[in-house]
């Protein structure tokens, strides 16, 4: 993970109680402190939500990149 990175929970840390307000957002990494126990600052934006427009810390494997989807154009042709 870098700074500038678009994140989202990955499947740990949607399972844990503490991160309930962020299940249905997208978050951006801004700060990043190695050796610390919560070593992810991740400012968060979620419709509606508690975690709206703060920076949250988080353990890397709470969180994932966020991939894009994939589109209907992608697919190779015959």
């Amino acid at each position: 993970m870098k700074i500038g990175d678009l994140v989202t929970l990955s499947s740990k840390g949607s399972s844990l109680k503490g991160n309930r307000s962020f299940l249905k957002g997208i978050g951006i990494v801004v700060q990043i402190y190695q050796g610390k126990y919560y070593d992810l600052g991740i400012k968060w934006f979620c419709e509606g939500r508690d975690g709206h427009n703060r920076i949250a810390w988080f353990k890397r494997y709470e969180i994932k990149k966020l991939k894009p989807p994939k589109s209907q154009t992608d697919k190779k042709r015959p």
